[in-house]
């Protein structure tokens, strides 16, 4: 990867402060089959050893004991990869997020709460320090049309779901910030251009986006204009 000055003053020292604040870091490039990173393709957005362990160890059944198979598992991990035909990416976003908050329903144990269907939770929300918190600069997601992989700076994954996406700017240029919220436009997108410019499905699941120089910081979500 390029050691210019975006990284030396803006991504490198977002992922120290990052790790100071418990997440692991990852640059893409230089991933080991030890970090739970590996995808079914390019166009993958899971990182689908990270989220298995994950619904494995904090969905517990009676007695506080692991009891989801790899059926339930798959049939979890698939509704997160699955949307209604046709569905725009302000849809899927809803639909994802409304999983992310509720879980999805899979059938339960004979012999445990009267045999009834049980919820997985994506997200431990009661006991934050069960989750996986993973931050990866250079995230590369191969599109699907015939525009070039993108790879924002900084993607933020809990449980292996990426939820934030960064794009950084070294500081000094006044249209820094814009060009940052362009560029996270373009990666999802938002631009209105004919032609797919990035992975909507990387959006799919995200709450926020994030354009820093650094110095600065601007948030928002991925249809946010820059004055937004």
């Amino acid at each position: 990867m390029s050691l210019g000055p975006e990284w030396e003053m803006v991504e490198r020292p977002l992922l120290d402060h990052l790790a100071s604040l418990g997440w692991d870091t990852l640059i893409w490039g230089e991933q080991q089959p030890s970090d739970d990173c590996d995808r079914s393709s390019e166009r993958d957005v899971l990182l689908e050893k990270r989220l298995r362990l994950a619904l494995w160890q904090f969905n517990l059944g009676p007695n506080n004991v692991e009891w989801l198979d790899e059926a339930r598992i798959n049939s979890a991990i698939a509704e997160l990869r699955s949307m209604p035909a046709g569905a725009k990416l302000l849809e899927a976003n809803r639909l994802s997020t409304e999983l992310l908050l509720g879980g999805v329903t899979v059938p339960g144990l004979d012999g445990w709460d009267g045999g009834r269907d049980q919820t997985i939770n994506y997200i431990d929300w009661d006991d934050w320090s069960a989750n996986d918190f993973l931050a990866v600069s250079q995230f590369r997601v191969a599109t699907p049309g015939q525009a070039k992989d993108i790879r924002p700076d900084v993607t933020l994954f809990v449980n292996g779901i990426p939820l934030v996406v960064i794009e950084a700017k070294p500081p000094g240029k006044e249209s820094a910030i814009a060009d940052a919220i362009d560029q996270l436009r373009r990666y999802a997108n938002q631009r209105g251009s004919q032609v797919a410019e990035g992975s909507e499905q990387l959006f799919w699941t995200n709450q926020f986006t994030v354009a820093t120089t650094g110095e600065r910081a601007e948030a928002g979500t991925f249809s946010a204009q820059a004055e937004h």
